[in-house]
């Protein structure tokens, strides 16, 4: 099965490379799903977080969401210090028990796209695990007190002679107050810290970015 996924992704990601261009974006202003609503079609691999995607040009910001075969297209063409997140909070006796995972590529920028984890409002504080399009992962850290606080790095190695985009996929598994982080099949670090095993989960995006998601999981151990 795992084979089948990644042989679907890369054909996706083929397509877009041929075409990507923040000067060739252009879509029509859409609400996200309301409650109750199907999402789109063209989003069904991002399960529970579909209906609450931006679909179209985000009011006084500049962020924009497509739908793209299969998947999720999030794009920010200008603002360098832009953040934007979309995420679930967890159900009754999940917390320090779930799994979330998003296979993500970078088609474009500078900026870097991922899973946003322990999200929570108040005071708000959250992680972003982020993978940019020179395919290193970084990890940081949204205290209270506001700014992003770097957790650790990591360069991965790539096996694409054509060097175009690739997907990586990022996972998170909750060990009650601890999470241990992969990088496609490789365990790559424990997080510790305030928040870890607690609060909503999604996927986020940073700086000026064209990226790709799919096969949003979230599961729980129960």
């Amino acid at each position: 099965m795992t084979f089948f996924i990644r042989d679907r992704v890369m054909r996706v990601v083929a397509a877009l490379a041929l075409a990507v261009g923040f000067h060739a974006v252009s879509t029509q202003a859409q609400p996200a799903a309301e409650e109750g609503e199907a999402p789109p079609e063209e989003a069904a691999s991002m399960g529970i977080i579909a209906p609450i995607l931006l679909y179209g040009t985000e009011n006084n910001t500049s962020w924009i969401g497509e739908t793209d075969g299969n998947g999720y297209r999030l794009i920010n063409p200008d603002d360098p210090q832009a953040i934007k997140y979309f995420y679930v909070n967890p159900q009754p006796g999940q917390e320090g028990k779930r799994t979330v995972a998003v296979s993500t590529v970078v088609l474009q920028g500078d900026g870097s796209i991922g899973l946003l984890y322990g999200f929570q409002e108040d005071p708000k504080s959250y992680y972003l695990l982020l993978l940019d399009g020179n395919r290193t992962v970084t990890a940081y850290h949204r205290p209270p007190e506001g700014g992003l606080v770097k957790q650790f790095h990591a360069e991965l190695s790539s096996n694409n002679s054509n060097g175009g985009p690739m997907m990586v996929t990022l996972k998170i598994v909750e060990e009650g107050d601890t999470a241990t982080i992969w990088f496609d099949d490789r365990r790559v670090t424990t997080l510790e810290g305030p928040g870890v095993g607690q609060g909503g989960v999604g996927i986020g995006a940073l700086g000026r970015v064209d990226g790709l998601f799919l096969d949003f999981q979230l599961t729980s151990a129960e």
